[in-house]
């Protein structure tokens, strides 16, 4: 994917815009986990149809067995709940138990990292047939070379042993993944042969461009995303497979090549097509892509690659920020037209085998 089709994907003066009260966001899961980091307090809300005849805990390990945990509450006033951590150097899962009816987790999806971009947590997504993807076993995020000592220390309890890089070689040069802490085998794969970026370059320069016309062409490239990263998507369906596990696969902005190697996943683990598209939205829920790229920064700086965007009038630029769920689903549709089904380009493209495919769910599924 080249860098200029996907221009959001590589900036070395755009920090991850992680904040420090994260804005309430209703999760694709259900139920929502947001945090306070000043005041390390987590609020945890949950649909009312749950109720409130249950008890909260906590724990540090998304594998601790219900019951098992640090009970919070019991039998709380309203489906909200606010807690405050002693310390947010460890992860924190949350389990909802109602006194009849199966366990509910869930944690904070975005991870609260000070230089991290889009590094967020793939679970609680529940499946066509009522499982649950588990917390803290596969991780999305964009670039990492601005992770800092206490990312990295909060990272290394994680306990993630692969990391999927999916950017080029120029890309990873300007933006390295110095990685520190636990021991992961960080995997980068060979630049894509094809360049599809000429599209969008085409459609800048066109003197009666639209925003209209941006979004169809962008929607047009994302299409060719699955295509580009096939080798990669098969190595990290094989790590996975062989139990690899915690995984995590980045892009640059974490949206776009990502985004496609989470919707190809979550299809594979039998999620509904709209949570799929639902995660993938949630990129620019979590990141303001137009000032990082796009912003008085960008402008001022006249050897950033992107000071081109920052001249263009911001809605013709739009559209190549946005996380659109026109863009993932018409890449799916692609998939789908050519193919006959997500799971057969898995299966044809990918090469993941049936067995690989029962691996897979049964080590991230519960």
């Amino acid at each position: 994917m080249s860098r200029f089709r996907l221009v959001a994907l590589s900036a070395t003066a755009a920090l991850a815009l992680s904040v420090s009260a994260q804005e309430p966001v209703q999760d694709p899961a259900g139920v929502t986990v947001t945090l306070d980091k000043a005041s390390k307090t987590y609020t945890i809300d949950w649909p009312e149809e749950i109720g409130t005849d249950l008890y909260l805990e906590v724990s540090s390990s998304p594998d601790t067995p219900a019951g098992e945990g640090q009970r919070l509450v019991k039998q709380p006033e309203a489906s909200r709940y606010e807690w405050t951590a002693d310390t947010l150097d460890a992860r924190h899962y949350f389990t909802l138990v109602p006194q009849s009816g199966e366990p509910v987790r869930t944690a904070l999806r975005l991870l609260p990292l000070e230089g991290g971009r889009n590094f967020r947590d793939l679970g609680g997504y529940e499946t066509e047939n009522g499982q649950t993807v588990r917390w803290g076993h596969l991780y999305r995020s964009g670039v990492m070379s601005e992770l800092t000592d206490e990312d990295y220390a909060y990272l290394s309890g994680l306990g993630i042993q692969v990391i999927c890089d999916l950017r080029t070689a120029e890309e990873r040069a300007d933006e390295p993944t110095k990685w520190k802490g636990s021991e992961i085998d960080y995997i980068t794969f060979p630049d894509p042969s094809s360049d599809d970026s000429m599209g969008l370059m085409a459609v800048f320069q066109d003197p009666d461009v639209t925003p209209e016309k941006v979004s169809q062409t962008m929607a047009e490239a994302y299409a060719g995303i699955a295509e580009d990263q096939t080798p990669a998507y098969r190595e990290m369906f094989d790590r996975l497979a062989e139990g690899e596990i915690p995984l995590a696969f980045n892009c640059s902005a974490g949206k776009d090549r990502t985004g496609i190697g989470a919707a190809l996943l979550l299809t594979a683990l039998g999620v509904p097509r709209e949570t799929v598209v639902a995660d993938y939205a949630l990129s620019e829920v979590y990141v303001d892509y137009m000032e990082a790229f796009a912003g008085d920064e960008a402008a001022a700086n006249e050897d950033s690659p992107y000071a081109f965007l920052a001249k263009l009038p911001p809605e013709l630029v739009a559209p190549l920020m946005r996380s659109d769920p026109f863009y993932i689903e018409t890449a799916l549709a692609d998939i789908e037209e050519e193919y006959g089904s997500v799971m057969a380009f898995l299966k044809e493209e990918v090469d993941v085998t049936d067995e690989e495919l029962a691996s897979i769910r049964s080590q991230l599924l519960q």
